[in-house]
């Protein structure tokens, strides 16, 4: 593990509680107390997702609600979230067990994403909850990224894998798809698959089995994001 203080220059922010860096990186298996990054991680998420939010709004003031979700699922993925966290070498500051370490764990991508949302937590509580100075940190490392993806047009839209981060992380449950019809000839076969998740069904149509479960992923991610919207 490198020393915290390589990381805290590296961010630009010194902690003036350590425990709470420390605690932002130590992995349940390295302490099964309070001590570890569950409930930061928990707090992280809903800052993260803030702060993306933010930098695409701002950004993109004309683009539509459906268009920005789009970009948001992806934005704040397991996937997209833990090449952050590798960008500055969080795999090289968790704290965790032997056993963990020989697997590999500490460069598992849900591990560095959630890893990665503790830490903001954590920099949130330790400067007085000042979410400007947060917000301002993590713009300075990550808005301009965010901004070439974006208008690169480089995002991958593999809406299964942006579902199935989603649904785990929020219900510990995965999706389920079905093809349930297979129509036409057989150099041109269009195929019809449902995606179903706690009790909602979506469809979509493809022609493969592949694209159609893309489809069907894409609207289940949308009935989520509306239901959640509902909520709130």
């Amino acid at each position: 593990m490198d020393s915290f203080e390589l990381l805290e220059e590296k961010i630009g922010y010194r902690f003036k509680d350590k425990n709470l860096i420390k605690k932002a990186f130590t992995h349940i298996s390295f302490s099964k107390s309070a001590e570890n990054y569950e409930v930061l991680e928990f707090l992280g998420d809903a800052l993260v997702n803030f702060m993306t939010v933010n930098i695409l709004v701002e950004a993109f003031p004309n683009k539509k609600e459906g268009e920005l979700s789009q970009l948001k699922s992806f934005l704040i993925s397991e996937e997209f979230l833990s090449s952050l966290a590798k960008s500055l070498n969080f795999d090289k500051y968790i704290l965790i067990s032997k056993g963990e370490e020989l697997k590999g764990s500490n460069k598992n991508p849900s591990i560095l994403c959630d890893v990665f949302e503790a830490f903001w937590a954590a920099i949130y509580i330790d400067s007085g909850y000042d979410c400007k100075l947060v917000k301002s940190l993590f713009e300075h490392h990550f808005k301009s990224q965010i901004l070439e993806i974006v208008n690169s047009n480089s995002l991958r839209q593999d809406y299964k894998t942006t579902l199935q981060e989603i649904t785990q992380k929020k219900w510990k449950e995965r999706p389920i798809y079905n093809v349930i019809s297979v129509e036409g000839p057989e150099h041109k076969k269009t195929f019809t698959v449902e995606c179903l998740f706690k009790g909602l069904r979506t469809t979509g149509k493809g022609n493969s089995k592949k694209y159609a479960e893309q489809e069907a992923a894409k609207n289940m991610l949308q009935i989520i994001q509306d239901n959640e919207k509902k909520k709130t």
